[in-house]
């Protein structure tokens, strides 16, 4: 009967069997030798006991280890997607459908709505819905479908934070030549809002050359692009600021860059998700850049409405498009600089 025993605790699962198998053993062992002491009618009773209790120790701990598998995956397990899966492209495309899509969709259904408590209720949900999901990003260590999060929230950092941190050397060393029409100013000035996002690129793309922590966005160079593409419908959003009429505009843009994450999704070579990036980047701000144009001329302003206003603002978005161009072509200059041999070094040590 301790052999019988002994073989039978192998029902158990193995991590339990591992820890407890020697102490149930032994516990078995003490009952049976008081159980001889005491006669045989006690052994035979120890051992239709021990017979009947274990099955059901069995299943209660196998579904207790599963149990306890599903409480360490967590909720982060819902959100482990295939690679280009519908699931990762509808979670990844929040960012873009909160300000390219839901945004102007309250804006077109009139003032009273967007602003009212329905209006209100849907964008807090929705951002709400937007922390929860960068939180289980951040969690699983920022899967492909997150990085468009990163880059957004990057992107409101820089508009709201770090401009005025920028700006105000900016405006101290070319104050004089602010209303002077030169292109190196207007170039100046119209990247104060996106200096702190380039900088975050910058240290992004540092980190994956120096750090094994970020060597995955140096073996993908596409991974810091799709960061910086999360940032685009929140400058689309704040480039429309103040305007009427402009949600045909933004919901094309938005189906652009939509489409555009669907491409880099769903692409195998870098070069083409790279490539779906950069022309869905170009053609949603050659849509908002269109729109100006066609829309100042209509707008209630309380200052003059000329040709010279147009060209302005249409400018201004081309120099928009022109550093978050250049924000996205840092990891590809990143890509053609020499591999230093402190990372070849841990490569090697990590292979």
């Amino acid at each position: 009967m301790r052999g019988l025993y002994s073989l039978l605790l192998y029902l158990f699962p193995k991590a339990y069997w591992d820890e407890y198998g020697d102490e149930l053993q032994a516990v078995f062992n003490l009952s049976l030798d008081d159980a001889i002491r005491a006669g045989r009618f006690q052994v035979i009773r120890v051992i239709l006991r021990e017979l009947v209790s274990l099955p059901k120790a069995v299943v209660l701990e196998y579904l207790r280890e599963r149990r306890k598998a599903k409480m360490d995956k967590g909720s982060a397990s819902y959100f482990d997607f295939a690679y280009g899966s519908w699931k990762e492209f509808l979670t990844a495309l929040l960012p873009f459908f909160l300000t390219g899509g839901v945004m102007p969709l309250l804006k077109y259904l009139g003032t009273r709505f967007a602003s009212g408590m329905v209006g209100s209720a849907i964008v807090l949900a929705l951002f709400g819905l937007f922390l929860v999901l960068f939180l289980v990003g951040v969690k699983m260590r920022m899967p492909r479908w997150s990085l468009p999060y990163l880059g957004f929230l990057f992107a409101m950092l820089s508009v709201y934070l770090l401009s005025a941190f920028f700006g105000a050397p900016i405006y101290l060393f070319f104050r004089d030549f602010r209303d002077q029409s030169l292109l190196f100013i207007d170039i100046l000035w119209g990247g104060i809002f996106w200096y702190g996002l380039l900088t975050a690129m910058v240290v992004l793309v540092v980190m994956s050359r120096v750090s094994p922590i970020f060597q995955r966005f140096k073996n993908d160079w596409t991974l810091p692009c799709f960061v910086l593409y999360g940032a685009v419908p929140f400058a689309l959003w704040l480039t429309f600021d103040e305007y009427v009429g402009d949600e045909p505009y933004t919901l094309l843009a938005f189906l652009v860059l939509g489409g555009g994450a669907w491409f880099y999704l769903r692409s195998q070579g870098e070069w083409k998700r790279f490539g779906s990036l950069f022309v869905a980047l170009t053609l949603a701000i050659s849509i908002a850049a269109a729109g100006k144009a066609i829309l100042i001329p209509g707008q209630d302003w309380p200052f003059t409405i000329d040709r010279g206003l147009v060209i302005s603002e249409v400018k201004h978005t081309i120099i928009m498009w022109g550093w978050f161009a250049a924000g996205m072509l840092l990891p590809v200059a990143a890509r053609f600089l020499p591999r230093s041999d402190r990372s070849s070094h841990t490569i090697v040590a990590e292979g």
